[in-house]
This record gives C-alpha cells, sequence and structure tokens, in this order.
C-alpha cells in the first residue's frame, strides 16, 4: 500500500513539473494540450532559440571604443530601420516557435 501512495506522489510530482514547463513555453494557441514529448521537444528548441538570440546580440553589441580612436563620433552612424525590422522578425521567438510540431501517422510533421 504505501508503494502505491509512494508512485502516485512522484506521478503527480513529474506531472505538475511537465505543466510548470508547460506554461513556461510560447505555443499558438497557448491552450493547447501537449503530449509531455512534444513539451520536452518545445523546450529544447525554445532553448536553442533563446541561446542563438543571446549569441546574436553578442555578436552584434556595439565595440565600446573611444571616439578619438575609431575616428566616429557617437550618434554619426544610422542603422536602416528596414534592417532592423527584418532581423526582429526573424529572431522573435513568437514567430520562430508560433506553430507547434504534430504527429500525423506516427511521423513528425514540422509546420513552420
Amino acid at each position: 500500500m504505501f508503494t502505491n501512495s509512494r508512485e502516485r506522489w512522484r506521478q503527480q510530482n513529474v506531472n505538475g513539473a511537465f505543466a510548470d514547463l508547460r506554461r513556461l513555453v510560447p505555443t499558438h494557441p497557448p491552450d493547447k494540450k501537449l503530449s509531455k514529448n512534444e513539451i520536452l521537444r518545445l523546450a529544447i528548441r525554445y532553448i536553442k532559440l533563446l541561446t542563438s538570440i543571446l549569441e546574436y546580440q553578442k555578436r552584434n553589441e556595439p565595440q565600446e571604443e573611444a571616439p578619438e580612436e575609431t575616428g566616429v563620433r557617437p550618434g554619426s552612424i544610422k542603422a536602416e530601420p528596414r534592417a532592423v525590422d527584418e532581423m526582429s522578425e526573424a529572431s522573435s521567438p513568437a514567430s520562430s516557435l508560433s506553430s507547434v510540431s504534430s504527429h500525423t501517422d506516427g511521423q513528425e510533421e514540422r509546420v513552420f
């Protein structure tokens, strides 16, 4: 009897952890029912996406050099709005994970 209650507690604990993880992973629609496998796969993809965004931001941070060393005054270089808009759309977590992988006939179908 004690083993059954301990197993029930363990299963509730695992299910609670999956529910917590599910709330952190963005999906569309937000209330879509996901299997544990889908939750894990989406969490992995979301973590990879966030990692790549951080790496991109690190690579493209403005260099902290003195203006006399570079010959460029602060504010003298302007970014093209089009390039900024394209990058924000391409690296947006919402756009990258707006669709959820679905399983049909045992094969994974990626909808992007």
